[in-house]
């Protein structure tokens, strides 16, 4: 399912925005002249990543300082099992459209989620 996400005059170099659907946070950012959407949890210990935390373009984590490429979603500090979830994006008029991950991927990440809550 797509998504207006938001306008794309309000994610200037080297930003990016966060924003819930569904109960699932995703990032758009921009590094470099290009846009990019992820689904913004670290996989580490499930913490949102934060709209504030995108610096030369790389991602920084809240929870434990993992550290992932803006362009790539790769993890560079070994806690992430995993790259960040890339989604589709398109610009259409002004406006950031986003393509949601399918539930099965959502459930996944739930899943989890809560797995790692209870060890």
């Amino acid at each position: 399912m797509w998504v207006r996400f938001a306008k794309e005059s309000i994610i200037p170099e080297g930003t990016g925005r966060v924003k819930f659907f569904g109960g699932i946070p995703v990032m758009v950012l921009r590094s470099n002249g290009q846009l990019y959407a992820y689904v913004a949890l670290c996989d580490h210990k499930y913490y949102v990543l934060c709209e504030r935390a995108i610096k030369d373009g790389k991602i920084l984590c809240p929870g434990h300082g993992e550290v992932f490429i803006a362009s790539t979603g790769e993890p560079t500090q070994g806690m992430a099992r995993r790259s960040l979830i890339r989604l589709n994006l398109e610009v259409k008029d002004g406006f950031v459209y986003v393509e949601l991950p399918p539930r099965d991927v959502i459930e996944s990440i739930a899943s989890e989620s809560l797995v790692e809550g209870q060890a």
